[in-house]
């Protein structure tokens, strides 16, 4: 502010900063480009990592909350019938069928109130759903493939075993995935399903939305649903657990602050040592300023609006372009709330980055005397320093250089190395959890699985298709070497008089007993048949269902039920193998049981096989996958898994994590790319004379090449050598937690990316080196006598 006694001459401070802009465009470029791409940065990871977390939450919100499966269709109309439900879908998987095309035709029914709750998966695009037995759904994929563009009205052919023959397309549908597993989704009329050879009146499945769903705690929910079962004799419904892991989850921001430090701090170094380059070269003109009566204060506010312009302008493009870029990329994900809060967050921390980045040099600026700026020589200032007898050739200059101004050297080398040193540790870190290795977590002894669809206990009474004559049929396949049972299982409920949890319960087998055993938190393994372990989220959960609590251990019609003891708990982060099928994997075990105790549960059932690991050769991987899936395709009840799958499912995981954290890497060593570049031209203006000089008394051209290549070989082996310092620690521990927590506590070997460090070594002297020797081309464009006469 002025005070009533000063004379305002914020007038005249403005003025001298808007000539100050226009006499140092290229200073102005550089921080520009620092200040929006730090802003950019901020904004977009911000965007992008809460864009996710809405795209998360939309998959699950106004979808579903709980499944009865085994239902029959008057049970679905009751549940609709229930005023608690805003919707209530009835959905039938009749399986998958291959075609003669080559092709799995994967058979569903649904309602329309289906078609809503699955629209993530099966978004109907036009059309309407099939009414009569000749008509279908089909997707995109399916008509462009196979099915000659046909359009609504028009007739595709279906040429699988239970349904051959021409169908009339009522609707398309967008299905999810089905070009890569080239499985292709129809869906059927009501009345094509109930002539279907293999119908079953009680294998409908009910999906039900509670209204106001989202002011509903889980325990809430999951009670209703339970005494909805219990009224109306249905199954006990199995509750949609990733609903609940999403729909109430809160945005993280920790991953945010992390990147918005690390960029701070790059911004920092970088629009800093632009400015203080800036005032050292035009120190002379504050001095003549300060000699005709401005005062530091006129001075400081001089530098300062010259900032804060710069830094506005940065700061607008960089967040727009983050905003534009975010719901691009992420358009689905978009959050009106989430994107202010971003863009605030971008402005509010952007602007207090530029702020405290200038202050240093506007201290520089005004604390000068007009004496001292006359004399002021940044480049002599540490000659002191140098040794007396100092041989002197192209290297050892080219070092001196390096060496004369240790704040720049330190600046340049901290902001060449940030990027380096982040780039080092996410790379670890995908090596660790490559996809192959994850993939391995679910597929420890084979390449597929073959597993049932439906494990309810009518099914394994009516005769599991898991027996000897298909492990005949498999055995015999070309390049299948064995099969191994994998898992014995059981849906099944434990309940007390409180509370009751359900899922799937593994049998305790001689191949999986140390593996439980080594993952339990408390307790101990079963002693006899009528005791279990259970999962540690259980417990979590329930308070009733610790270590010691007896509960009845039932089928999940509750018709059947043995008293049993909860012996131990295990967690699954403990276990070096992961149970589960699909890309999902939900059918994951959350109870082990000793196999005595499935038998007297249901002593008709003769084999409890759920899950098969096929043993082959992968020199005939195509042939053992094709003749598995046909084999699958002949029977309903049975899914096919493959490892190709795990693979490919983590790689898009992976992709879109650790690859966004390697693109943030580059970006941000881009900071130390400016701060170079921007060293390098300010060199080449205050070294003009000095070099001139160095000419005039014999050095000729290639020696003042090779000084200025050696001096940039410095920084980017200085640079390097940081990142390796600093880097290689980090990586090394970062990837041993990472490790063991993937793994079960095992510990994978470290491995150094050596590709990414390789190409980003290159890519620093490479950069350096094409700097020094463009610098000195474009001194070569003015004679030696204009040189001579610049003035510093």
């Amino acid at each position: 502010m002025t005070w009533p006694f000063e004379n305002d001459t914020s007038a005249i401070t403005k003025k001298l900063a808007k000539k100050s802009l226009q006499s140092e465009k290229r200073r102005n470029l550089m921080v520009v480009i620092a200040v929006a791409l730090a802003a950019f940065l901020i904004c977009f990871t911000g965007i992008v990592a809460t864009s996710l977390t809405q795209m998360q939450r939309n998959q699950v919100v106004d979808t579903y909350e709980a499944v009865w499966l085994g239902v029959e269709e008057n049970d679905i109309e009751t549940l609709k019938g229930l005023p608690e439900f805003e919707r209530v879908g009835g959905y039938y998987m009749l399986g998958e069928e291959l075609s003669e095309q080559g092709y799995h035709a994967s058979y569903v029914y649904n309602d329309a109130e289906m078609m809503e709750i699955g629209r993530d998966q099966m978004k109907l695009l036009e059309g309407n759903l099939p009414q009569k037995a000749n008509e279908v759904v089909v997707s995109e994929y399916f008509l462009s493939t196979y099915g000659n563009n046909a359009k609504i009205g028009d007739s595709v052919t279906l040429d699988t075993e239970s349904f051959h023959g021409d169908y009339v397309v009522t609707g398309i549908m967008d299905s999810v995935n089905e070009k890569e597993a080239n499985t292709c989704a129809i869906i059927l009329s009501k009345a094509a399903l109930t002539e279907w050879k293999g119908f079953d009146p009680a294998g409908y499945r009910a999906y039900v939305h509670f209204k106001n769903s989202d002011q509903l705690g889980e325990e809430l929910i999951t009670s209703y649903c339970r005494e909805i079962a219990e009224e109306y004799q249905l199954p006990n419904p199995s509750m949609n657990n990733k609903y609940f892991a999403y729909a109430s989850k809160s945005f993280d921001f920790l991953p945010i602050v992390g990147v918005i430090v690390i960029v701070l701090i790059g911004g920092y170094i970088v629009i800093q040592s632009i400015f203080r380059i800036s005032i050292n070269d035009k120190i002379r003109s504050y001095g003549q300023l300060r000699t005709i009566g401005a005062t530091p204060k006129q001075i400081k506010r001089i530098v300062k609006r010259e900032g804060r312009k710069l830094g506005s302008i940065g700061i607008l493009v960089g967040t727009v372009l983050g905003v534009c870029c975010g719901f691009l990329l992420f358009s689905k994900g978009f959050n009106a709330v989430s994107y202010v809060v971003m863009v605030s967050l971008t402005l509010i921390s952007s602007w207090i980055m530029v702020s405290i980045s200038i202050r240093k040099p506007v201290k520089i600026a005004a604390g000068i005397s007009p004496i001292e700026a006359v004399r002021f020589t940044p480049v002599q200032k540490d000659i002191r320093s140098r040794k007396k007898n100092i041989k002197l050739n192209p290297v050892s200059m080219g070092i001196a250089n390096f060496k004369r101004d240790r704040k720049k050297t330190i600046s340049i080398v901290a902001s060449l190395s940030i990027g380096g040193i982040l780039l080092m540790v996410v790379s670890s870190i995908v090596l660790v959890r490559s996809p192959e290795q994850i993939a391995r977590l679910y597929f420890p002894d084979s390449d597929y699985k073959i597993y049932l669809q439906d494990l309810s206990e009518e099914m394994l009474v009516k005769g599991n298709p898991l027996n000897e004559e298909l492990k005949q049929e498999v055995l015999s396949v070309d390049g299948v070497t064995d099969i191994i049972v994998a898992r014995q299982s059981l849906h099944t409920s434990i309940k007390t008089d409180a509370n009751q949890n359900s899922g799937i319960c593994d049998t305790l087998t001689d191949q999986n007993y140390a593996m439980v055993e080594a993952a339990l938190t408390e307790g101990t393994m079963p002693t006899d048949s009528h005791s279990i372990v259970i999962h540690d989220q259980i417990v979590a959960y329930f308070e009733d269902m610790g270590v010691g609590s007896t509960v009845k251990f039932s089928s999940m019609d509750g018709k059947q039920s043995i008293p049993v003891t909860i012996s131990g708990v295990f967690s699954l982060s403990k276990m070096p193998v992961i149970f589960g099928h699909g890309r999902a994997h939900t059918d994951g075990s959350v109870f082990f049981a000793p196999k005595d105790l499935f038998y007297e549960l249901y002593p008709e059932i003769t084999t409890f096989d759920y899950s098969w690991s096929i043993v082959s050769n992968p020199k005939k991987a195509e042939t053992v996958k094709a003749e598995l899936k046909n084999i699958v395709a002949e029977h309903s009840n049975l899914a096919l898994d493959e490892i190709d799958t795990a693979i490919a499912a983590e790689k898009s995981q992976n992709s879109a994590v650790f690859g966004s954290m390697q693109v943030l890497s580059w970006l941000v060593f881009l900071f130390g790319v400016i701060n170079l570049i921007n060293t390098t031209l300010s060199n080449q203006m205050s070294r003009k004379q000095e070099n001139s000089v160095l000419r005039s008394i014999g050095l000729t051209q290639k020696q003042l090449c090779k000084m200025n290549i050696c001096e940039g070989l410095c920084y980017a082996f200085f640079a390097t050598l940081a990142i390796l310092i600093v880097g290689f620690p980090i990586s090394i521990v970062a990837s041993r937690e990472i490790s063991i927590a993937t793994f079960g506590g095992n510990v994978v070997p470290y491995k150094f990316p050596v590709l990414e460090m390789g190409l980003f070594i290159l890519v620093l002297f490479g950069m350096e080196l094409i700097l020094s020797v463009w610098t000195i081309r474009r001194q070569k464009k003015q004679s030696l006598i204009e040189q001579m006469r610049a003035m510093e």
